[in-house]
């Protein structure tokens, strides 16, 4: 996906129901659509990006997806530091699809790479800037008072012993122009960037009334639940709707896109109708080579013949290799694994002849309002998309398939349709983090320091999968469907024969000091699903890198602190975070008897992350006692949701590093639910203890750079307890 780097701000101002509208376009697009307008009682349909009535109600509407990483929060504290009011006091909504919502570091609207804070952090800024300076000249009109001396605070006018509430005044500032370049405030005078507070969203969901995807009610509901083939690319070959067609409930058994949906008037009777009910599947001729023994051979087997795509070359690449004083060779190896999200996936769908509706957990409302358009035969214009709140997304609610369908289903049935995923669904059907293997040598000098490093990774990739899906969703009534369809099936061939896609490799080479590089990677696909996972492919490279340096550290008999510093004297960013961890963890102090520490440091979306983890064993079991992370984010907008991204990226780390493997037989998921693809428990989880670096650099983001280290921290600390070098996750002695 291209990434923009405009950051240009276009203004609108208006008066709409009854109050001053501002707005900003996160991207150099010039479309003339109109906003997804309606009147404010319905709190779905935004009419732009700020709203303030003239009874004072302040309304933002929120352009990311809130999936537990705090953009619900954050952005919205930025919007408040501008417009000097509480953020409690804003009303958040979710925002409809339009242009002017899409973030400027991926150029789509929708929520990923960690990128909300740092696409949205000067625009959302902006708008409350230029609202707060409308208000401030309409203010000075209509009391007669200098503008220097009208001061905004906690949503009120202050002047000459008077306080008056910004309603007052929004009428007259919709009949003036709206500044379109207030000065932002300074740093040294923010009163909520920065300062601990409680999330927007506590209340809502420790009460239980946030709406979930999972929670949305309309009349006539109907629910769906899908029998789908178990390969990716099976087919329906056939099967017998009478079989369950006069249990109670049922309203329909009907074949739709890649399997056969039961439509009933409850989820239960919908699902346990679906398990008495037999398909037959015609199934991919590659699914019979499709088992995991096999997948492992066959990497092996390219790593060996295949010479791959050349990614990076610095220096004289792997030929410096032939003058080093030692070679030091190791292969790593990383599985498929499952997103789990808790919520598991869900899509509400009310259709009619000219209009579509679809309540949906999605991190992607353009694509989906795309994908949601081609299935329901209507113009993207025709579909609203509400997005709510998600039961985690981690990558996985970057997908449609739930939503084609949901949509698919109420198309063909006339009927409002829930469609719902269950766990075991959800496993067996994922779009799977890929399995990867690595090939890394390192050519040492005299003094034991790297001076060559190569690294050969074999595995598919995630983009054509995903731009499979996705380009028919954007180009939907752009270009003719079979066009589109024809375009979107190019990146099989392109990113698996010719160009090397930066997920597969990224993080593989690029935070240390060393002379000679040369990269290397090598497609081989056996047929199954991949997806975006959180933090993608540092999730798996980051275990390889930092695993591979710490037995650098040790074969030269180096301690693996100085010897990561030593290498990384050109990145002061990573420096600081290692020499932090260090000291706030006791690096070579001493520990509880049996205890030992491992370290790895990474960057991943322009954060630095570094962490030892404190493990010991028992009985040939890893236990993790203690992670001490060290983060350097840049500015700091809410440090509580900065130190809970680093917990959560912990433990979803954690659980792979130890449990997480999804295994295949003849192409087909063997894992189905927690009992066989387990999650961390509250027993095994460690105390974290998260330490933020003081920084003025631009923010970036948090919600997936905390993951990437901890299973090369713990494998290290297992390393230096015992002496084994585990190079395969998940980690078994």
């Amino acid at each position: 996906m291209n990434v923009l780097n405009r950051r240009r701000f276009l203004t609108m101002a208006g008066i709409t129901g009854g109050g001053l509208i501002v707005g900003v376009s996160l991207t150099n697009c010039t479309i003339a659509k109109p906003l997804p307008f309606k009147q404010r009682q319905d709190a779905f349909a935004p009419d732009a990006f700020l709203q303030i009535t003239t009874t004072s109600e302040i309304h933002f509407y929120l352009p990311s997806s809130e999936m537990g990483q705090g953009v619900y929060s954050g952005l919205t504290t930025l919007l408040a530091e501008e417009l000097k009011v509480a953020p409690e006091s804003i009303q958040v909504h979710h925002a409809g699809v339009h242009s002017k919502y899409r973030n400027a570091e991926v150029g789509i609207q929708g929520t990923g790479g960690s990128s909300s804070i740092k696409g949205h952090f000067l625009s959302i800024r902006q708008a409350g800037a230029n609202a707060r300076e409308a208000i401030r000249q309409a203010a000075s009109q209509q009391l007669n008072a200098p503008l220097a001396e009208i001061r905004l605070h906690q949503g009120k006018v202050y002047w000459k012993g008077q306080s008056l509430l910004y309603g007052n005044f929004v009428k007259t500032a919709g009949t003036l122009p709206v500044p379109d370049s207030a000065p932002l405030t300074p740093d040294t005078e923010f009163t909520y960037i920065g300062k601990p507070r409680v999330r927007n969203d506590a209340l809502e969901k420790v009460t239980g009334s946030a709406v979930f995807g999972i929670d949305v009610d309309i009349p006539n509901l109907h629910y769906a639940v899908m029998l789908r083939s178990p390969v990716h690319g099976g087919t329906v070959k056939h099967f017998n709707p009478n079989q369950v067609s006069q249990l109670p409930g049922i309203k329909t058994v009907i074949p739709i896109l890649n399997g056969v949906a039961v439509v009933a008037t409850s989820y239960w009777q919908a699902q346990q109708a679906a398990k008495q009910l037999d398909v037959e599947w015609a199934l991919p001729a590659k699914a019979e080579s499709a088992s995991s023994v096999q997948i492992k051979a066959d990497f092996k087997h390219v790593l060996i013949k295949e010479p791959g795509i050349q990614v990076e070359e610095s220096g004289e690449g792997k030929r410096a290799l032939s003058r080093a004083e030692k070679i030091i060779e190791a292969e790593y190896w990383a599985p498929y694994l499952a997103h789990a999200t808790m919520e598991p996936q869900n899509c509400t769908v009310r259709l009619t002849s000219t209009h579509c509706e679809v309540w949906a957990p999605t991190q992607i409302p353009e694509v989906a309002q795309g994908i949601a358009a081609l299935h329901a035969g209507l113009s993207q214009e025709q579909v609203s998309i509400h997005t709510t709140f998600m039961g985690g997304g981690f990558g996985r609610r970057a997908q449609s398939d739930f939503i084609a369908e949901a949509v698919s289903i109420a198309k063909a049935t006339g009927l409002p349709i829930q469609a719902v995923w269950s766990r075991e669904d959800d496993t067996r059907h994922d779009w799977y983090r890929p399995a990867s293997l690595v090939r890394l040598q390192a050519g040492l000098d005299k003094t034991g320091n790297i001076d060559c490093w190569y690294a050969k990774r074999i595995g598919p990739n995630v983009l054509p999968y995903v731009l499979d899906e996705n380009i028919d969703g954007l180009l939907q009534g752009k270009l003719p469907e079979t066009w589109a369809d024809w375009l979107s099936k190019r990146g099989y061939g392109l990113f698996n024969n010719h160009i090397s896609e930066p997920f597969s490799t990224e993080g593989l080479w690029e935070d240390y000091d060393i002379p000679h590089k040369d990269i290397n990677h090598a497609t081989y696909d056996p047929g199954i699903r991949t997806g975006f996972w959180r933090s993608v492919g540092h999730s798996f490279n980051a275990f390889f890198k930092e695993s591979f340096i710490d037995e650098l550290a040790h074969t030269t008999q180096k301690d693996p602190v100085a010897y990561r510093l030593h290498h990384a004297k050109g990145n002061p960013r990573l420096s600081k975070v290692i020499e932090q961890v260090a000291d706030k963890a006791g690096w070579n102090q001493p520990l509880a008897e049996g205890h030992f520490h491992g370290i790895a440091a990474h960057k991943s979306f322009d954060t630095y992350v570094a962490q030892i983890a404190e493990v010991s064993i028992h009985s040939n079991t890893p236990r993790v006692h203690k992670v001490t992370c060290v983060v350097d984010c840049g500015v700091v907008v809410t440090p509580d949701i900065v130190k809970a991204q680093m917990e959560s990226g912990i433990i979803y780390g954690l659980t792979a590093a130890l449990h997480g493997e999804i295994t295949f037989h003849k192409g087909a998921a063997e894992q189905t639910n927690f009992h066989d693809y387990p999650m961390m428990r509250m027993s095994e989880a460690p105390a974290i203890e998260v330490h933020i670096i003081d920084s003025k650099e631009q923010p970036t983001g948090v919600g997936e750079p905390g993951l990437p280290p901890v299973a090369a921290a713990v494998a290290n600390a297992i390393y230096a307890a015992n002496g084994r070098r585990l190079r395969s996750l998940p980690l078994r002695l």
